[in-house]
């Protein structure tokens, strides 16, 4: 093999675009990946879905299981790709797995449910920021202190806002995650874990101080 034919993942919607609008969470998961070779992802490069897919065949598409309608191949359209594209590679597992398909809808009895504000938090470029003396009246010596209120559970935490990534000293989920999703995820999975873990980590931990939402100092 050379080097130029080697398997790298490659971000469908590219990083470039979609970042200063949309959580890590969402264009860094699975579901933005595509496998490709080395090459074609130097020949992609930033460019958008609506550009490029236009010159690749439906079936090398089909094969990396992109959706088939281009009018979710749009930046707007970004989280109905992504959740089209979800259900796609679900599916895919639950063949293997000889499970039923999922078709999207309905509830799961067995699992968590979201609760309604747990929606994606799309971040502005001109988003006002929590900076300068505000928040450096929250920081202690190991971060910002937060929590979060799980079952019976208060699971304490700090937050760094510089690399945004969450500890949590002690307890369930005990550990430093990248991002406050993974830190909800692992506190959940700690407590409770026969349900989806999957969490929204902006609206699932809580500033001590202020009793606000860590998206408020997102």
């Amino acid at each position: 093999m050379t080097s130029g034919a080697k398997i790298e993942f490659h971000h469908v919607f590219p990083r470039a675009r979609v970042q200063g609008a949309y959580a890590k969470e969402e264009w860094n998961s699975l579901a933005n990946l595509a496998f490709v070779t080395g090459q074609t992802n130097k020949m992609i490069s930033s460019r958008l879905p609506t550009q490029n897919m236009a010159e690749v065949a439906p079936e090398r598409l089909a094969e990396q299981w992109i959706p088939a309608d281009p009018q979710v191949r749009s930046p707007d359209r970004f989280p109905d790709f992504l959740a089209e594209r979800r259900s796609m590679l679900a599916n895919v597992l639950n063949e293997l797995l000889g499970l039923p398909m999922h078709d999207g809808h309905g509830s799961r009895p067995d699992t968590d449910e979201l609760p309604v504000d747990e929606e994606l938090i799309a971040e502005e470029p001109d988003a006002p920021k929590l900076v300068g003396e505000r928040i450096e009246k929250l920081r202690t010596a190991q971060g910002v202190e937060i929590h979060a209120d799980y079952q019976e559970y208060r699971i304490e935490a700090y937050y760094d806002p510089s690399s945004r990534t969450v500890t949590i000293p002690s307890g369930p989920g005990r550990g430093t995650y990248e991002t406050p999703s993974g830190a909800a995820v692992a506190v959940v999975h700690g407590i409770n874990p026969q349900v989806n873990p999957n969490r929204k980590g902006w609206s699932f931990w809580t500033v001590t101080a202020t009793g606000e939402l860590l998206q408020t100092i997102r």
